[in-house]
């Protein structure tokens, strides 16, 4: 009985000795699943950015990676690499991976970037929910002398027509890409040029070919028009050509052709430029610095057998060798007595040319005699600098005579004249009608009634169209006053933002008074307003609004003013145009 409690004793024993080691076994499973999803959610809110390279120079690329979890619900946002690189390629991989730590799944976006300038450029943070990656910084150093100086089958060359010029006078800018051999690819990095206006003179690169030391290169040119807007030191800075050799493709190790390791990037060298102020023979007058300046006019009419009362139109056209049509001057207002001047919108426009830019300008003058007589206009003249000579020059036109035929503007005695033979003429006339109405037939006075009658149905009529017209003219002011008192409103909402040097207000209150100010245009943008305004400053002036609106790194040196006083031009302009249009339709009624 003792030895079968023994042996019950035992196997409990195992038993539960058994059992407590299924316990352990079955607690270090679930140890190692909670490890495990613990592992993977604490790699899932992780973001990281890397690099293979920190140093490189301004010819090579490198590779940025972005690796996240797999359920990340966007993409980064890789626009902020544009400022400073140029983004080569990209492509997105998904992946998993288990390793002693757990298991990992991973979204991982490559990008080949280049960089677009020397020094230290950023690679910003990247936020993918709520996640958010170091910044790196890229060292970029100047082109390596010997890639410089190994391989010449393909290179680049910039010239500057001149290197020592006055502010606003035209520099002529070229940049050739040279190549031995056949290219599949050729992109030039936008050329950018502080204080400086530039003008592509061809909207592609011209392509040729041409004989160099006995062998056929391929010249890919690219030509601008550059026009520094201050003294002092200009810099053209140094751009790249990323350019791709027609080669054989590796069908094993690329086969669609995705290879970017072929690409070479080749830099232009820098340029530096002397811009020297407006010279002091050129002190008080207008400044022009162009090769050659005409004035060239037109009439609407021969100028002896004008009539009074009757408009002659009168178009002067300058052209200008060296300057764009907003760089020239408006010709001075003409006052006469006698003559009434109506002057319309001028109208710029630019002619590119092997020389660079032709502007011109196109003004026209309607002209209104008051009475008849011979009328001697002024000359008209332009100072501009010759570039050429280095010395002021004058274009004119000469006076011109005109003639209107009606009567001249009477003086005291010929009044005194004209009155007396009137009334001398009249008592005649009084004379005759007595006569002639003793012999009037009894037909007559039936025919007189008769006129008399339509006579008053048609005063009757002709008052009732004037009050319709006068009340229709009265709605037209109404709205018109409607009309002006909104402009208003909208313009001292951007005078207001201009004196706050508010850049952001400013913009949205342009936009505003520019789509109320040109009804007919679309505009979108300020580059929109710029257009439609024509005047060289304002573009300028804009373009420096947007660079401090849409930067990374902001400049404070953007003139307010300057903007609202030249929108302010555009208006007065407007209202002239708008006073001469109203005139112009009430001769011709």
């Amino acid at each position: 009985m003792t030895m079968t409690i023994q042996t019950m004793t035992s196997k409990t024993m195992a038993i539960k000795t058994m059992n407590t080691l299924n316990y352990h076994a079955l607690g270090r499973s679930l140890l190692a699943v909670a490890l495990l999803f613990i592992s993977i959610f604490a790699h899932a809110d992780q973001l990281t950015a890397s690099v293979d390279r920190n140093e490189i120079s301004i010819q090579e690329t490198f590779t940025l990676t972005i690796a996240a979890d797999s359920r990340a619900s966007s993409a980064p946002d890789f626009s902020p690499l544009k400022n400073d690189f140029e983004i080569l390629s990209s492509n997105q991989s998904q992946f998993t991976s288990i390793t002693n730590s757990g298991t990992e799944f991973k979204k991982v976006w490559q990008l080949t970037l280049a960089p677009k300038r020397v020094g230290k450029l950023l690679i910003p943070s990247f936020n993918i929910d709520n996640s958010v990656s170091d910044a790196i910084e890229i060292n970029v150093s100047q082109q390596r002398k010997t890639q410089a100086n190994g391989d010449e089958s393909v290179r680049v060359n910039i010239e500057a027509s001149k290197n020592d010029v006055y502010v606003q006078e035209q520099i002529l800018v070229t940049i050739k890409l040279i190549s031995q051999v056949n290219l599949s690819q050729a992109e030039m990095q936008p050329l950018e040029i502080k204080n400086a206006v530039l003008i592509p003179l061809s909207e592609k690169p011209k392509q040729y070919v041409s004989n160099i030391n006995g062998k056929q290169h391929l010249i890919l040119e690219s030509n601008y028009a550059l026009f520094p807007q201050e003294s002092g030191e200009l810099i053209i800075p140094s751009t790249i050509y990323s350019v791709v050799p027609n080669v054989e493709r590796d069908l094993w190790n690329d086969p669609f052709g995705r290879n970017r390791a072929n690409i070479l990037r080749l830099p232009t060298e820098e340029q530096r430029i002397n811009v020297k102020p407006v010279p002091a023979e050129a002190a008080g007058k207008t400044w022009l610095p162009a090769s050659n300046v005409t004035l060239h006019e037109t009439w609407s009419s021969s100028l002896d057998h004008l009539k009074m009362g009757e408009p002659v139109t009168r178009t002067i056209t300058i052209t200008a060798e060296g300057l764009t049509g907003g760089q020239i001057t408006p010709l001075p207002t003409n006052i006469m007595d006698g003559l009434t001047f109506y002057p319309d919108q001028p109208q710029n426009s630019d002619n590119k040319t092997a020389k660079g830019i032709e502007g011109r300008r196109v003004e026209t003058i309607a002209i209104i005699p008051n009475h008849g007589g011979e009328f001697t206009l002024p000359e008209v003249s332009i100072d501009w600098w010759d570039v050429n000579s280095q010395s002021m020059k004058t274009a004119t036109l000469p006076e011109k005579k005109i003639t209107v035929l009606g009567d001249a503007a009477p003086t005291a005695n010929t009044t005194q004249t004209i009155s007396a033979s009137a009334s001398s003429n009249a008592s005649e006339e009084q004379n005759a009608k007595a006569e002639v109405v003793t012999k009037v037939s009894p037909w007559l006075w039936a025919s007189t009634v008769l006129f008399a009658l339509i006579s008053i149905v048609l005063s009757v009529y002709v008052f009732h169209l004037k009050a319709c017209l006068k009340q229709l003219q009265a709605e037209q002011e109404k709205a018109n006053a409607i009309t002006s008192e909104k402009e208003k409103h909208i313009w001292d909402l951007l005078k207001h933002s201009a004196t706050n040097r508010n850049a952001s207000d400013l913009r949205k209150h342009i936009l505003s008074w520019a789509k109320f100010h040109w009804p007919e245009a679309t505009i979108h943008s300020l580059d929109d307003v710029a257009k439609l305004a024509g005047k060289l400053e304002l573009t300028e002036s804009l373009k420096k609004l947007d660079a401090l609106l849409y930067s990374n790194h902001p400049d404070d040196n953007w003139a307010a003013q300057e903007i609202l006083n030249l929108l302010n031009e555009c208006r007065k302009e407007r209202n002239i145009k708008r006073t001469t249009v109203k005139l112009k339709s009430l001769y011709n009624n």
